[in-house]
Protein backbone atom coordinates (compact mmCIF):
# COMPACT_ATOMS: atom_id res chain seq x y z
CA UNK A 1 0.00 0.00 0.00
CA UNK A 2 1.52 3.33 -1.04
CA UNK A 3 1.60 6.26 1.37
CA UNK A 4 -1.08 8.32 -0.38
CA UNK A 5 -3.49 5.38 -0.37
CA UNK A 6 -2.78 4.75 3.30
CA UNK A 7 -3.45 8.35 4.25
CA UNK A 8 -6.62 8.52 2.22
CA UNK A 9 -7.82 5.31 3.85
CA UNK A 10 -7.12 6.62 7.34
CA UNK A 11 -8.78 9.93 6.50
CA UNK A 12 -11.89 8.13 5.23
CA UNK A 13 -12.15 5.77 8.19
CA UNK A 14 -11.89 8.51 10.80
CA UNK A 15 -14.02 10.94 8.84
CA UNK A 16 -16.86 8.44 8.79
CA UNK A 17 -16.77 7.85 12.55
CA UNK A 18 -16.02 11.42 13.67
CA UNK A 19 -19.54 12.16 14.85
CA UNK A 20 -19.80 9.01 17.00
CA UNK A 21 -16.17 8.48 17.96
CA UNK A 22 -16.45 9.44 21.59
CA UNK A 23 -19.84 7.80 22.08
CA UNK A 24 -18.65 4.45 20.75
CA UNK A 25 -15.15 4.56 22.21
CA UNK A 26 -15.49 6.40 25.54
CA UNK A 27 -12.52 4.60 27.09
CA UNK A 28 -10.01 5.58 24.40
CA UNK A 29 -9.13 8.94 25.89
CA UNK A 30 -8.62 7.61 29.41
CA UNK A 31 -5.54 5.42 28.89
CA UNK A 32 -5.36 4.78 32.65
CA UNK A 33 -4.94 8.53 33.21
CA UNK A 34 -1.48 8.63 31.61
CA UNK A 35 -2.20 11.65 29.42
CA UNK A 36 -3.79 13.65 32.22
CA UNK A 37 -0.83 12.99 34.53
CA UNK A 38 1.66 14.00 31.85
CA UNK A 39 -0.17 17.23 31.05
CA UNK A 40 -0.59 18.03 34.73
CA UNK A 41 3.17 17.73 35.20
CA UNK A 42 4.35 19.52 32.07
CA UNK A 43 1.74 22.13 31.21
CA UNK A 44 1.21 25.00 33.66
CA UNK A 45 -1.12 27.80 32.61
CA UNK A 46 0.01 29.97 29.73
CA UNK A 47 1.96 27.35 27.80
CA UNK A 48 1.50 26.05 24.24
CA UNK A 49 0.56 22.45 23.46
CA UNK A 50 0.55 20.66 20.09
CA UNK A 51 -1.91 17.77 19.79
CA UNK A 52 -0.95 15.64 16.77
CA UNK A 53 -3.65 13.26 15.56
CA UNK A 54 -5.99 15.18 17.85
CA UNK A 55 -9.20 13.55 16.64
CA UNK A 56 -12.16 15.29 18.28
CA UNK A 57 -9.81 17.03 20.72
CA UNK A 58 -10.75 15.06 23.81
CA UNK A 59 -7.22 15.03 25.23
CA UNK A 60 -6.83 18.83 25.36
CA UNK A 61 -10.40 20.12 25.41
CA UNK A 62 -10.56 20.80 29.13
CA UNK A 63 -7.13 22.34 29.63
CA UNK A 64 -6.89 25.71 31.35
CA UNK A 65 -8.21 28.52 29.16
CA UNK A 66 -4.77 30.20 29.20
CA UNK A 67 -3.17 27.21 27.46
CA UNK A 68 -2.89 27.65 23.70
CA UNK A 69 -3.99 24.45 21.95
CA UNK A 70 -3.05 23.60 18.36
CA UNK A 71 -4.57 20.39 16.99
CA UNK A 72 -3.51 18.58 13.81
CA UNK A 73 -5.29 15.67 12.17
CA UNK A 74 -5.76 13.97 8.81
CA UNK A 75 -9.54 14.15 9.09
CA UNK A 76 -11.39 17.45 8.52
CA UNK A 77 -14.44 15.91 10.17
CA UNK A 78 -12.50 15.15 13.34
CA UNK A 79 -11.12 18.68 13.36
CA UNK A 80 -14.62 20.10 13.17
CA UNK A 81 -15.54 18.13 16.29
CA UNK A 82 -12.42 19.49 18.01
CA UNK A 83 -13.34 23.08 17.12
CA UNK A 84 -16.79 22.64 18.62
CA UNK A 85 -15.28 21.32 21.84
CA UNK A 86 -12.68 24.08 22.21
CA UNK A 87 -13.44 27.04 19.94
CA UNK A 88 -10.34 28.90 21.14
CA UNK A 89 -8.05 26.23 19.65
CA UNK A 90 -6.31 26.30 16.30
CA UNK A 91 -6.93 23.26 14.10
CA UNK A 92 -5.31 22.20 10.83
CA UNK A 93 -5.42 19.24 8.45
CA UNK A 94 -1.99 17.65 8.71
CA UNK A 95 -0.10 14.69 7.28
CA UNK A 96 2.31 12.94 9.65
CA UNK A 97 4.74 12.66 6.70
CA UNK A 98 5.25 16.44 6.63
CA UNK A 99 7.03 18.90 8.93
CA UNK A 100 4.79 20.77 11.34
CA UNK A 101 4.11 24.14 9.61
CA UNK A 102 6.66 26.71 10.79
CA UNK A 103 4.04 29.43 11.06
CA UNK A 104 2.49 27.54 13.97
CA UNK A 105 5.57 28.35 16.03
CA UNK A 106 7.30 26.23 18.68
CA UNK A 107 5.62 24.38 21.51
CA UNK A 108 6.32 23.65 25.16
CA UNK A 109 4.53 20.31 25.06
CA UNK A 110 3.29 17.94 22.36
CA UNK A 111 1.09 14.85 22.25
CA UNK A 112 1.00 12.13 19.62
CA UNK A 113 -1.17 9.51 21.30
CA UNK A 114 -2.79 6.72 19.32
CA UNK A 115 -2.00 8.27 15.95
CA UNK A 116 1.44 6.96 14.99
CA UNK A 117 0.00 3.48 14.40
CA UNK A 118 -0.27 4.42 10.72
CA UNK A 119 3.23 5.94 10.46
CA UNK A 120 5.58 4.08 8.10
CA UNK A 121 8.73 6.09 8.92
CA UNK A 122 9.02 6.67 12.65
CA UNK A 123 12.37 8.48 12.52
CA UNK A 124 11.08 11.04 10.04
CA UNK A 125 7.91 11.68 12.00
CA UNK A 126 9.67 12.01 15.35
CA UNK A 127 12.18 14.40 13.80
CA UNK A 128 9.29 16.60 12.61
CA UNK A 129 7.77 16.58 16.10
CA UNK A 130 11.13 17.32 17.71
CA UNK A 131 11.63 20.33 15.45
CA UNK A 132 8.24 21.69 16.56
CA UNK A 133 9.31 21.71 20.22
CA UNK A 134 11.23 24.38 22.03
CA UNK A 135 14.56 23.19 23.51
CA UNK A 136 13.66 21.24 26.62
CA UNK A 137 10.09 20.76 25.39
CA UNK A 138 8.32 17.51 26.23
CA UNK A 139 6.53 15.00 24.01
CA UNK A 140 4.28 12.13 25.05
CA UNK A 141 3.74 9.66 22.21
CA UNK A 142 2.66 6.09 21.67
CA UNK A 143 3.52 3.40 19.18
CA UNK A 144 2.02 -0.02 18.74
CA UNK A 145 4.91 -2.08 20.05
CA UNK A 146 6.12 -5.23 18.32
CA UNK A 147 6.70 -8.00 20.87
CA UNK A 148 7.27 -11.69 20.12
CA UNK A 149 4.78 -13.83 21.99
CA UNK A 150 2.17 -11.09 22.39
CA UNK A 151 -0.80 -11.98 20.22
CA UNK A 152 -1.33 -9.53 17.37
CA UNK A 153 1.98 -7.77 18.02
CA UNK A 154 4.49 -10.16 16.44
CA UNK A 155 4.79 -8.65 12.97
CA UNK A 156 6.10 -5.28 11.81
CA UNK A 157 2.96 -4.56 9.79
CA UNK A 158 -0.62 -5.68 9.95
CA UNK A 159 -3.27 -4.95 7.37
CA UNK A 160 -6.72 -4.27 8.76
CA UNK A 161 -9.89 -4.33 6.72
CA UNK A 162 -12.28 -1.69 8.01
CA UNK A 163 -15.90 -1.24 6.96
CA UNK A 164 -14.40 0.86 4.16
CA UNK A 165 -10.78 0.80 2.99
CA UNK A 166 -7.95 -1.43 4.15
CA UNK A 167 -5.32 0.30 6.29
CA UNK A 168 -1.92 -0.80 7.56
CA UNK A 169 -0.88 -0.69 11.21
CA UNK A 170 2.85 -0.43 11.93
CA UNK A 171 4.45 -2.05 14.96
CA UNK A 172 7.85 -0.82 16.19
CA UNK A 173 10.15 -2.67 18.55
CA UNK A 174 11.55 -0.97 21.65
CA UNK A 175 14.99 -0.90 20.01
CA UNK A 176 13.69 0.64 16.76
CA UNK A 177 11.88 3.36 18.67
CA UNK A 178 14.97 4.09 20.77
CA UNK A 179 17.09 4.50 17.63
CA UNK A 180 14.47 6.79 16.09
CA UNK A 181 14.54 8.96 19.23
CA UNK A 182 18.31 9.25 19.06
CA UNK A 183 18.15 10.34 15.41
CA UNK A 184 15.47 12.92 16.28
CA UNK A 185 17.50 14.35 19.19
CA UNK A 186 14.86 13.34 21.71
CA UNK A 187 15.93 12.20 25.17
CA UNK A 188 13.77 9.54 26.88
CA UNK A 189 12.51 10.46 30.34
CA UNK A 190 9.99 7.69 30.86
CA UNK A 191 8.67 4.53 29.23
CA UNK A 192 5.90 2.03 29.86
CA UNK A 193 4.43 -0.91 27.99
CA UNK A 194 0.72 -0.60 28.69
CA UNK A 195 -2.77 -1.00 27.15
CA UNK A 196 -3.69 1.25 24.25
CA UNK A 197 -7.00 0.39 22.63
CA UNK A 198 -9.29 -2.58 22.12
CA UNK A 199 -9.64 -4.13 18.68
CA UNK A 200 -13.40 -4.50 18.64
CA UNK A 201 -13.73 -7.21 15.99
CA UNK A 202 -11.48 -9.59 17.95
CA UNK A 203 -12.03 -8.10 21.43
CA UNK A 204 -8.25 -7.96 21.77
CA UNK A 205 -6.39 -5.34 23.78
CA UNK A 206 -3.62 -3.75 21.75
CA UNK A 207 -0.58 -2.50 23.67
CA UNK A 208 1.43 0.66 23.24
CA UNK A 209 4.94 1.65 24.03
CA UNK A 210 4.31 4.88 25.97
CA UNK A 211 7.25 7.30 25.65
CA UNK A 212 7.80 10.53 27.58
CA UNK A 213 10.69 12.34 25.85
CA UNK A 214 12.41 15.72 25.89
CA UNK A 215 13.96 17.72 23.09
CA UNK A 216 17.66 18.15 23.65
CA UNK A 217 18.95 21.70 23.89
Amino acid sequence: MVADEQEEGVRQVYGEIAGVYEAFFPSLHRYEGRVERFLGETLPPGRRVLDVGCGPGQLTRELDSTVEVVGLDLSPEMLEQARRGRPSGTYRVYSYRDPVPEELGRFDVALAVGCLDFCDDLTRTLRHLSEALRPGGRLLFTVLERRPGLAGHEEARRRVQTAGPEVTLHFWSFEETARALEAARLLPRGYAHAPGWVQLTEQKTMHFGWWDVERRC
